[in-house]
C-alpha cells in the first residue's frame, strides 16, 4: 500500500494524474490554483512530504531543496517543470519567501507580469533582511546572462545593487554585461568597483585585463592577469590570456612559459592549440625546438585553426 502512495505522489502531486503527464504544458497554477482536493490527492500529499522529510530532516531543509530544483529548470527554460518544483516548495513550506519568488519568476516568464509582481510581494512579506529577494535578482540574471539578455543583467544587477550595495558579484556582472555592450569605459569602472568589495575576485581581475589587452595596454593587461592567478593558481585563461599579452609585448620566454602552463592543465581537447602556441613563440626567437611544438599540434588536433592551415605554418617555418 505505501509503494502505491508513493506512486501516486511522484505522479500527481496534488493535481490530476493525466494534467501532470502532459509535461511542461501541464495546467497547473501556483499553489495549485486553490483547487479542491480529493481524499487521494491529500494522503499522496501526506506521503509526499513524509518522504521530503525522511530524506532532508526537515520540511524546511526539503522545501529549498525543491526551490533550487525549480530554479535548476528554469535556467533550462522547462517552466512547467520548474513550477511543479516551486508548488512542491510551497507544500512543504508555504512561508518560505523564495517558494514566491521562484513563483514570481514563473509567472513573469509565462508574461503574467502583474501575477508576478503580486507573488514577488508575497515574498517580501517573508523576507524581512531582503536576503531572498537578493538571491532572486541574483538568479534572474544567471539566467539572463546565460540568454544573452544584457538589458536583464544590468536591471536584476541594480535591483540587487539597491537592496545590497556592497554586492560585489552585481559589479562584476554590470562589468561583463557593460563590456559585451562594448562599452569599455563602463565595464572597466564596474569591475573596479567589483574589486574595490572584492579584491579576492579573479574572475574580475581576468575581465579587466582582457579590456585592457582590447585598447594594447599589455603591462596592464598583464598586470591584472596576474593578480588573476595569484588568486588562482590553476586559473587557465589567466594563464592564456597572460601569455597573449607577453608575447604581443615581444617578451617571449614569459609567454611560452605561461603556455607551457596552459599545456599542463588544458584538458586533452585543448592541448593541441596551447603545443600551436608554444610552437609560433618559440620560432618567433628562433628556438628550432618550435617545429616539434608544431607537429604536436598536428598531431594532437587544433580545434582553433584549419589543419591545412596548421600545416602551412610547419611548410613555412619547418624545413
Amino acid at each position: 500500500m505505501r509503494k502505491a502512495i508513493l506512486l501516486i505522489v511522484f505522479g500527481c502531486l496534488a493535481i490530476t494524474c493525466p494534467a501532470q503527464a502532459q509535461g511542461d504544458d501541464a495546467p497547473e497554477r501556483p499553489r495549485y490554483a486553490g483547487r479542491p482536493q480529493t481524499t487521494a490527492q491529500r494522503q499522496a500529499d501526506q506521503a509526499f512530504v513524509a518522504q521530503a522529510v525522511e530524506q532532508h530532516k526537515t520540511r524546511a531543509a526539503a522545501a529549498e531543496n525543491y526551490v533550487d530544483e525549480g530554479w535548476g529548470a528554469f535556467y533550462q527554460e522547462k517552466f512547467g517543470q520548474a513550477l511543479q518544483h516551486y508548488n512542491r516548495a510551497w507544500l512543504l513550506d508555504s512561508a518560505n519567501a523564495d517558494v514566491y519568488y521562484g513563483l514570481s519568476a514563473y509567472l513573469s516568464k509565462r508574461g503574467t507580469p502583474a501575477e508576478a509582481r503580486r507573488y514577488f510581494q508575497l515574498g517580501q512579506q517573508r523576507d524581512v533582511r531582503n536576503r531572498g529577494a537578493l538571491k532572486y535578482y541574483t538568479r534572474m540574471a544567471d539566467l539572463q546572462e546565460k540568454l544573452g539578455d544584457q538589458a536583464g543583467v544590468i536591471a536584476s544587477a541594480q535591483q540587487a545593487l539597491k537592496l545590497e550595495p556592497k554586492e560585489a558579484s552585481a559589479y562584476r556582472r554590470l562589468g561583463a554585461a557593460h563590456m559585451a555592450r562594448q562599452d569599455t569605459a563602463n565595464a572597466r569602472r564596474y569591475f573596479s568597483q567589483a574589486l574595490a568589495l572584492n579584491p579576492a575576485d579573479s574572475v574580475a581581475y581576468l575581465s579587466r585585463g582582457e579590456l585592457a589587452y582590447a585598447r594594447r595596454d599589455y603591462a596592464r593587461a598583464i598586470a591584472d592577469y596576474s593578480q588573476a592567478i595569484r588568486l588562482n593558481a590553476h586559473f587557465l585563461a589567466a594563464y592564456a590570456a597572460r601569455g597573449l599579452a607577453y608575447e604581443q609585448q615581444g617578451s617571449l620566454p614569459q609567454a611560452v612559459a605561461d603556455y607551457d602552463k596552459c599545456l599542463e592543465l588544458a584538458d586533452f581537447i585543448e592541448k593541441g592549440q596551447f603545443h600551436r602556441m608554444i610552437g609560433i613563440a618559440k620560432i618567433k626567437q628562433e628556438d628550432p625546438s618550435g617545429c616539434e611544438s608544431l607537429r604536436q599540434a598536428l598531431k594532437w588536433g587544433d580545434a582553433t585553426v584549419d589543419e591545412k592551415e596548421l600545416r602551412r605554418i610547419i611548410k613555412e617555418h619547418c624545413r
